[in-house]
């Protein structure tokens, strides 16, 4: 046997025997990751290092405390890989001539909507909830700002979204797992929970909205990144499309549910709209077929059985809009708004922390940053949503990727109602990562063509 293959056949039998005795002695876990690490460096440069440790940190967010050593859940695989990936960029940081002007912008507004947030932190009454939540800024900036760095081609957003497709999938079984037995993971929210919510899905996130949300992220980008010219590819995306709904209603998410309909209504339309027609015409007949009764009551009761929780958070909204009045906007500091809320309702409908979560993340940023942080971010959003706009209305004819930043930018706000906690939601930063690349490679593109006809006319 060949001198080199009989390496590789033992380094992977070891790598396996090391992973097989960690499963009964946690601590010797550590190795097999120390040896990759070892490995990599001899096959590749820091440069392909930092790219493939950032694509691996992107698809470990999505899964959390579900990829952690046994026996220390809260050490998982993003966690570990989060300041490695740091330490590679800083070692393979060159200069900032990858960031087109308008993109560099928004990033300087995501640092001003951060620095106007710590100021807060000087009369936060709860301060170590404050350097917890600046903490999760300076992490949501770093994955967009990432994320416009190592997305600089098509050709890597096509492998990103391939690794979605995947992630989707194993969502979505076990997201079918949930629904048909009533059990789920540990980190789920919904372990020990009884009656009929005992039978949504949460897949690989906290709870169904965060599932929900994901899918009405993610599940365009796949669509539209992913290739299909062949029947079976096609399928796929079909039946990741149709799975993606079915889940969605299971969630009972009422606003992910409208944005799913509307997202893959107008990429049908936009793909073909003969189909869009067909599809609308057809909707009666679909909805008479004895298969479509069952999910028919499921929408029916999503949207009229769930008064106690709108009512919830109107309650919620009205509070912390006196609290905003209170402080006459400036804020009580970073994450302190739901511990100033934990006043006005009793134990059981406080989160594990002891406060109450805003579930409106725009309104929560003007209650714990003040008046002139959220303005900072109101303006990165309102540009994101422009530039996207833009790109859209000056290629409508072309490729359905062009609407997908706009797609995205609109349905963020409406998440944000619905996830308890956005701040926190590592997959919806990533989301923003993938807009600020795309139209910073269009920018950089567009003004590269101009360059080239401009000097062609001299």
């Amino acid at each position: 046997m060949n001198k080199t293959i009989t390496l590789k056949v033992t380094f992977v039998f070891s790598f396996l025997a090391l992973l097989a005795v960690g499963t009964l002695y946690k601590e010797v876990l550590v190795l097999p990751f120390l040896i990759a690490i070892i490995v990599f460096s001899f096959f590749f440069t820091l440069k392909q290092l930092a790219e493939m440790t950032w694509v691996i940190l992107v698809v470990a967010s999505f899964f959390g405390s579900i990829l952690s050593i046994p026996g220390y859940e809260s050490l998982f695989l993003y966690r570990i890989l989060l300041p490695v990936q740091v330490l590679l960029l800083l070692l393979t940081w060159k200069d900032w001539s990858w960031l087109n002007r308008r993109v560099r912008i928004m990033l300087l507004l995501l640092l001003g909507w951060l620095f106007a947030a710590a100021i807060t932190l000087v009369w936060a009454k709860y301060p170590v909830a404050g350097f917890r939540n600046l903490y999760y800024i300076i992490e949501a900036i770093y994955l967009i700002g990432t994320g416009i760095y190592y997305l600089d081609s098509k050709k890597k957003l096509e492998r990103l979204a391939l690794l979605l497709c995947g992630v989707i999938s194993i969502n979505i079984s076990i997201a079918m797992y949930e629904i048909t037995t009533g059990l789920h993971l540990k980190k789920s929210a919904l372990n020990g929970a009884i009656g009929n919510v005992q039978f949504l899905p949460s897949g690989t996130f906290f709870n169904p909205n965060d599932l929900a949300s994901f899918l009405v992220l993610f599940l365009p980008l796949v669509l539209v990144y992913m290739r299909s010219e062949t029947y079976f590819g096609k399928i796929i995306k079909i039946s990741l499309s149709v799975m993606s709904v079915y889940i969605i209603i299971a969630t009972q998410s009422r606003i992910a549910l409208v944005l799913i309909a509307g997202i893959l209504f107008l990429l049908i339309v936009k793909k073909s709209w003969k189909w869009g027609v067909l599809i609308v015409l057809s909707i009666p007949l679909i909805l008479q077929l004895p298969a479509m009764q069952e999910i028919t009551k499921q929408v029916n009761r999503t949207y009229t059985e769930k008064d106690t929780s709108t009512d919830f958070r109107l309650e919620i909204t009205n509070y912390t809009w006196q609290t905003i009045q209170d402080t006459h906007f400036i804020g009580l500091g970073p994450g302190n708004v739901q511990m100033a809320l934990a006043q006005y309702f009793p134990a059981d409908e406080q989160n594990g922390e002891g406060g109450v979560s805003v579930h409106n993340f725009l309104l929560e940023v003007l209650a714990n940053y003040g008046l002139l942080s959220a303005l900072f971010l109101f303006l990165f959003l309102y540009f994101v949503w422009q530039f996207s706009f833009r790109l859209w209305y000056e290629n409508k004819g072309k490729e359905p990727w062009y609407m997908l930043p706009l797609i995205i930018s609109i349905a963020f706000p409406f998440i944000s109602f619905a996830s308890s906690t956005t701040l926190e939601k590592s997959y919806v930063w990533i989301s923003f990562g993938i807009i600020l690349a795309i139209l910073n490679h269009y920018f950089k593109r567009t003004e590269l063509e101009n360059e080239k006809n401009h000097t062609f006319n001299k």
